[in-house]
């Protein structure tokens, strides 16, 4: 009796586990557009900047779910890095800056370029429903830019800026892809 009793309850547990994740996820799939914006930027730390993120794509985002605005984000935090990138092209040949400088912006383009990779690779592993594998490539993305930022010799070396925003936006997806992850009831 006390074995199909323990049995009972495990059942029982599961079953109220099950409902409760179905639920979130039917939430999850029920919002859409607008609404599943202001949800899920209500779990970012930079709340505007993610409802200006999710909200830039004129054409999905009005009707986008949770996937959609997924590639939004990395859309747009690897456009970013491009333009990060571009400056840092323009920033190598500044005669004006030190040798050192000069040297850790050629370093610096480097992780550019890989950031900006594990950002498309982040896409296509949302794409292929591989959502694991885009935190790992998101994480990348962001030890790219410290990096970055560590081989620039000085306190205020001068992309500061711009790596605090890729960050931001990075953060971002991370925010959105952990929802994918781990839907819970919004």
């Amino acid at each position: 009796m006390e074995h199909s009793t323990k049995f009972f309850w495990v059942l029982v547990l599961c079953v109220v586990a099950m409902t409760y994740q179905a639920t979130a996820l039917e939430t999850v799939e029920t919002l859409k557009g607008e609404s599943l914006i202001q949800k899920v930027c209500t779990l970012s730390a930079t709340r505007n900047l993610c409802i200006e993120v999710l909200s830039s794509d004129r054409y999905k985002s009005p009707n986008a779910n949770l996937k959609d605005l997924a590639i939004i984000s990395l859309r747009f935090a690897a456009t970013n890095a491009s333009g990060i990138l571009a400056e840092t092209k323009i920033l190598i040949d500044d005669d004006k800056l030190s040798p050192d400088v000069q040297q850790g912006l050629a370093d610096c383009k480097e992780t550019i370029l890989d950031a900006e990779s594990q950002l498309e690779d982040s896409i296509a592993a949302i794409m292929v429903d591989s959502k694991s594998e885009t935190q790992l490539w998101l994480k990348a993305a962001l030890a790219a830019i410290d990096t970055c930022d560590a081989s620039i010799p000085g306190d205020d070396d001068i992309l500061s800026v711009e790596s605090v925003a890729f960050r931001k936006l990075c953060n971002i997806s991370i925010t959105v892809t952990k929802l994918l992850l781990h839907p819970i009831k919004l």
